[in-house]
């Protein structure tokens, strides 16, 4: 059987890490993915609700921002983005052997975060737009920061990737506000598309690393293992398809060309997660969750050379590929995966949790309109039930996180 490099077989440590001082304060201040991971639960419910209700007309939409827009910006830069923190937060400190950020710093980063919420909602009048924007392009320029320190410190420069893809992520954000500051033209699209692609390439980076670490501890007690397959070619491909796809969604949108890059991208990671073998994986939701999610990112970049090369498919369905079902089922499963290893508890499922993956998975064509009804009806469903995935997520994770760890130790 061919081994594993060397780099993925010590990823597990994310999750077991070494004993530091117990902290003084509440357990919500004691780690990263505490705070932002209820941040990011409770931000995907009440964004989508509030999405639903101004398509619905009970309430009206922020009078600075086309409600289009805040949709989007807000489940990417608000929702994506906190569930990011909460994972980088806690990986790159257990990477790279360091104190965690907590208490006071914490508290601080989380409260950026959130007052960038409520600006994006809620904006000063026209002459203070500057403001909204200062205060949330400012958060993910502090989290590139805070994870790049202990990076230096260690001296550990191959973690390095992480605050750079924040920093492109920064800088898609970027893109966006200054359109909506009317200081360029027709940027904030580019920056839409720019900070999905970030946030797929910081998943390509985590699934290259830990998921075939987590599958074969799936298979361990099995006595005829799969064979998990890497390869230094289609590991070097995935990285660069993702370069192709920003430099195309910069320079050319949906120009044909850029079409043909989404089919190889989609080539070039369909066969990655191939050597990963998911289908060996479906007695083990907290690993198959993942690489379900994995292969809605295949799939949406599929959907987006369909919509580029052919007037069969609307870009923003196939966004959507990406982000409710790349996005959203991956999140689901790291927010449950780093929950229960990092509050002491054994990572087994029970069926309610199991039965929210299903339901998000089954979620993904509802909202892409591949259902025997009527569109609009199935896009406002599908926001129903994302809502309702997270409700019955947050009341039965949530409370683990604002408690100590069941087994005594900090974290």
């Amino acid at each position: 059987m061919d081994k594993l490099p060397q780099k993925i077989a010590i990823q597990p440590r994310l999750f077991s890490i070494e004993e530091p001082p117990k902290p003084k304060g509440p357990a919500l201040l004691a780690y990263g993915f505490r705070p932002f991971f209820i941040l990011a639960c409770l931000w995907s419910m009440l964004a989508m609700g509030m999405w639903l209700m101004i398509l619905y007309g009970p309430l009206n939409s922020t009078e600075s921002l086309p409600s289009s827009w805040w949709h989007g910006h807000e489940m990417l830069f608000g929702f994506v983005a906190a569930a990011a923190s909460g994972f980088l937060l806690t990986a790159v400190t257990n990477w790279t052997q360091s104190q965690p950020l907590r208490g006071i710093p914490l508290l601080s980063l989380a409260l950026l975060w959130s007052a960038g919420r409520l600006l994006m909602w809620w904006t000063p009048p026209e002459a203070f737009f500057w403001l909204a924007s200062v205060i949330d392009l400012s958060f993910l320029l502090a989290l590139a920061g805070i994870i790049t320190l202990p990076v230096v410190r260690t001296r550990m420069y191959h973690q390095g990737v992480f605050p750079a893809l924040i920093l492109l992520l920064w800088f898609a954000n970027l893109l966006f506000h200054l359109e909506w500051l009317g200081i360029t033209q027709e940027t904030a699209v580019v920056g839409m598309r720019l900070g999905i692609n970030s946030m797929v390439w910081l998943i390509v980076v985590f699934g290259g690393r830990m998921l075939p670490a987590f599958t074969q501890n799936a298979f361990a007690n099995l006595d005829h293992k799969p064979q998990i397959r890497t390869w230094p070619l289609i590991e070097t491909l995935a990285h660069g398809s993702l370069v192709a796809v920003c430099i195309g969604d910069i320079l050319f949108l949906d120009y044909w060309a850029t079409g043909l890059v989404f089919i190889l991208t989609a080539c070039i990671h369909a066969i990655r997660l191939a050597g990963w073998k998911p289908m060996q994986t479906i007695r083990h939701p907290i690993v198959w969750v993942l690489h379900l999610g994995y292969a809605w990112i295949v799939i949406g970049f599929l959907l987006r050379a369909l919509a580029v090369l052919t007037d069969w498919m609307m870009p923003s369905t196939a966004f959507h590929a990406i982000t409710v079902g790349g996005f959203g089922v991956l999140i689901l499963g790291i927010m449950t995966r780093v929950t229960l290893a990092h509050t002491g508890r054994p990572l087994q499922l029970d069926i309610t949790t199991s039965s929210l993956f299903l339901l998000m998975a089954l979620n993904v064509p509802l909202r892409l309109g591949f259902v025997p009804f009527d569109y609009g009806w199935a896009v406002s469903l599908s926001g129903v039930v994302w809502v309702l995935v997270f409700l019955i997520f947050s009341l039965k994770f949530l409370p683990f996180l604002v408690r100590p760890r069941v087994d005594g130790r900090p974290g």
